[in-house]
């Protein structure tokens, strides 16, 4: 017969590491029933049994890891080959930007688990505002934020934004929000001093923020907003400060949609390895700031 075809024997290595089925199937971006589907078509050509299924734990036959083994090393010589041919073109570093509260709060302190798997790559990430020019090369992958998602660009997670405030003047700003507006400080990013009257409108209310202090840091915007007063907090990515309390939302049942952050990749690095692996790393990160996002709301809801 001939080889069996290469997606199934992919997923034959993936179980036979994991040990798992939905492990695997994470790793593989599957369904597990996809993966349980793949393992049996593997089973029927060759016409042997080659795991042990005692769930939840799957063990392989002794048919079944004799010919692991060598499936296994032969996905290695695979990944060594591709690595060496790729090589001259993946020495270079990968140079990453992303807006600055991206870079230095979401990404850059998980970067460490993504290079744990790619020892031999080298990244370089920059937070600023400006978005690079990828196709002149001024960066290789670009994290944007904005209110449309660009053409090819790869969605990572919706964005919508609510009021937040410092704890201490919580009860002030729920009892009178006219009044808070003309007592505490309000923050806005430069450049987005518009979304203040576009969050107010939404709410019906006809009442904004008299004056405005303006920052170029939204880290910065966020920590002053802390210590006693308001700003808007862009939604998922300031999740962190809401569940250790840092910042509060008055009103958790005003949030209105606003934009998307996506992910654009330059054309001469789109096939590298790293770079491969690395847009489902990034949608896995920003998924799980979604999720968080919505658990925290769900509680206040119970609340």
């Amino acid at each position: 017969m001939d080889l069996p075809s290469l997606n199934l024997l992919r997923t034959f290595d993936a179980v036979g590491r994991r040990k798992s089925l939905r492990v695997a199937a994470d790793e593989l971006r599957l369904t597990e029933s996809a993966v349980t589907q793949d393992i049996r078509d593997l089973e029927e050509q060759l016409g042997l049994s080659l795991f042990v299924r005692q769930p939840p734990q799957i063990s392989f036959t002794p048919e079944g890891a004799h010919y692991h083994q060598a499936v296994a090393a032969a996905f290695a010589d695979l990944r060594t080959a591709t690595q060496e041919l790729l090589a001259p073109a993946s020495s270079s570093p990968l140079r990453f930007h992303a807006i600055p509260y991206v870079a230095t709060e979401v990404v850059g302190p998980m970067l460490g688990d993504f290079l744990n798997d790619w020892p031999g790559v080298r990244v370089e990430l920059e937070g600023h505002r400006r978005t690079p020019d990828l196709q002149t090369g001024e960066a290789d992958v670009s994290i944007r934020y904005g209110f449309n998602i660009p053409d090819q660009a790869i969605p990572l997670a919706r964005t919508s934004c609510t009021l937040v405030c410092g704890p201490s003047i919580l009860s002030e700003v729920r009892a009178d929000p006219p009044g808070a507006f003309e007592r505490f400080p309000a923050y806005s990013m430069a450049g987005y001093a518009d979304l203040w009257q576009r969050w107010t409108e939404a709410q019906e209310w006809d009442v904004t923020p008299t004056e405005l202090i303006t920052l170029n840091r939204y880290r910065e915007l966020l920590v002053a907003a802390s210590r006693g007063g308001l700003t808007l907090g862009l939604l998922p990515i300031i999740t962190p400060m809401l569940e250790s309390g840092e910042l509060v939302v008055p009103f958790p049942d005003r949030i209105i949609p606003l934009g998307a952050l996506s992910l654009s990749v330059r054309d001469a690095v789109r096939y590298r390895p790293e770079v491969v692996a690395l847009v489902p790393w990034l949608r896995k990160l920003f998924q799980g700031y979604v999720q968080r996002t919505d658990e925290f709301f769900s509680s206040l809801a119970v609340k």
